[in-house]
């Protein structure tokens, strides 16, 4: 991803998060995101997610998250709870080369997705 991506770009293309979870272990248990007409799904490491986004300038607008309700084993359920509240806080968003990175309200980071890798082929 360059720096002057534009947003669009990111339209249906599958995300994972690289950052912004402050919990031992949330590599195993990375959430996904995808952005694809006006929709916002992935998973939570655990359980799936859907919500509406909106998109002006630099500004993000992430609607109310709808998820299934799976029970999650640590550290899977803390991982949940932090993207979750990682996501409510969501106001500004950025590309860089190394992904896309969303911004509270006062700049601050709180989420870097990076393009997922294809799955290895399985012969």
């Amino acid at each position: 991803m360059r720096p002057d991506s534009d947003f669009s770009s990111f339209e249906g293309v599958p995300l994972v998060l690289a950052s912004g979870i402050e919990i031992a272990g949330w590599e195993d248990a990375a959430p996904t995101a995808t952005f694809d007409d006006g929709r916002l799904t992935g998973s939570t490491g655990c359980n799936r997610y859907t919500g509406p986004y909106s998109v002006e300038g630099e500004t993000v607008e992430l609607g109310a998250v709808a998820s299934t309700r799976m029970a999650c084993v640590p550290p899977a359920d803390a991982v949940e709870r932090a993207f979750l509240a990682a996501l409510e806080r969501v106001a500004r968003w950025r590309s860089d080369v190394e992904g896309l990175v969303f911004l509270d309200d006062g700049d601050a980071e709180l989420l870097r997705f990076v393009v997922a890798a294809p799955p290895a082929d399985q012969d």
